[in-house]
């Protein structure tokens, strides 16, 4: 079910040798205009990343998916990988599209808040239960929704992958939203900003490659993270209490170059079209969901991080605090002429019918019912 890499990952390149390597093959050009390397019927794809090689979603989420897209086509597709913000960094996938830096990268309509609207509703608080439900409910809702929008940046979208809910790791207990109260909390941009906002705290936009550093020194008092990234980032080592809330997921979208797709074989289109549906999946039982969670928090705990479970009641205030976000959220789109009220209603729907089916029958759904009308084949 779950396709796990079975070669290491690749060597970390420096900068400067990835680009003397461009300059000695004569490559600057295609590079720059988005061009594709041909050999035989073999293509050649770039993907860029803001991670290190070191990031459970390189090594646990990407590489496994780039081998079952390279079982399925027989090969014909290759990637070359340039991670560690080799090439753009974390706020730049659109504009790396643009120059034709890359062929398939990050694309977060967190990052670029001002230009989206009801894509932002794929953050409301307490919405999916899990981050294989998100993914796939985020994408069912593409069409119909939010495609126009994302569009717009003049790339294709080329899957959703979903956060772990976002918990909060701090240097003092935080129990209910009071204790919030003042403080600076990392966040992303748009709807989660509301969300820190709504609970009288100062919301801080800061990557979360970035959030390391930030939080050693000071600027921000509280992070607003996954578990599994929090691990990745260390925050273990100056965070010491962890509220295990799940406030809301964060979509992550990533997005292809339309030049690089439409200029495919038929059939790879089709085929790697349907391979980005299991992505997500992927994302959510090797990395974000499933046991990666309990994984994670294990690392805390060894960091000498506390585990706070919120009480029932403590639990309400959080939903009460939060509530007035989704009421904006419906309000001011309304207003704007586009339909949030269906968008909320029919994204509940869809996440309730979800509730509690295992990994299996997500992937299996995925394989049988894969989502159409995200990109034109």
């Amino acid at each position: 079910m779950v396709r796990m890499a079975t070669h290491d990952p690749a060597p970390d390149w420096s900068r400067r040798r990835v680009l003397a390597s461009l300059l000695g093959a004569g490559a600057v050009a295609p590079f720059l205009a988005g061009d594709r390397t041909h050999a035989g019927d073999t293509i050649v794809l770039r993907y860029t990343a803001h991670i290190p090689n070191s990031h459970g979603l390189y090594g646990k989420v990407f590489l496994p998916w780039e081998q079952l897209l390279t079982e399925r086509t027989g090969g014909r597709i290759v990637w070359e990988h340039y991670v560690d913000a080799l090439l753009h960094g974390a706020l730049d996938g659109f504009k790396a599209i643009h120059s034709g830096i890359t062929d398939y990268t990050h694309g977060y309509a967190t990052y670029q808040p001002g230009s989206f609207h009801l894509t932002h509703g794929l953050q409301l608080p307490f919405l999916f239960s899990n981050p294989g439900i998100a993914a796939l409910v985020s994408e069912e809702l593409y069409a119909g929704y939010w495609k126009g929008e994302y569009e717009r940046m003049g790339v294709y979208l080329a899957h959703c992958d979903a956060t772990t809910a976002y918990d909060i790791i701090s240097k003092t207990p935080i129990r209910t939203p009071e204790d919030l109260r003042g403080l600076k909390v990392r966040s992303t941009g748009g709807l989660m900003a509301e969300i820190v906002r709504a609970m009288g705290a100062i919301p801080v936009v800061i990557a979360a490659a970035e959030t390391y550093t930030a939080f050693q020194r000071g600027i921000i008092d509280v992070v607003a993270l996954g578990g599994p990234d929090m691990a990745a980032y260390r925050l273990y080592e100056t965070g010491s209490h962890y509220l295990r809330i799940g406030l809301t997921h964060t979509v992550l979208q990533y997005c292809l170059n339309p030049r690089t797709f439409d200029a495919l074989p038929e059939d790879l289109r089709l085929i790697l079209y349907h391979t980005f549906r299991f992505r997500g999946q992927i994302a959510h039982q090797n990395y974000y969901g499933s046991t990666a969670l309990e994984t994670a928090l294990s690392r805390l705990v060894e960091g000498g991080v506390e585990i706070i479970d919120p009480t029932p009641d403590e639990r309400q205030a959080w939903v009460d605090a939060v509530r007035p976000t989704e009421e904006r959220f419906v309000e001011e789109n309304e207003a704007r002429g586009l339909p949030a009220e269906a968008f909320v209603r029919e994204a509940r729907r869809r996440a309730a019918a979800y509730e509690g089916w295992t990994d299996q029958q997500l992937w299996d759904h995925v394989d049988q019912n894969p989502v159409q009308g995200i990109i034109a084949l």
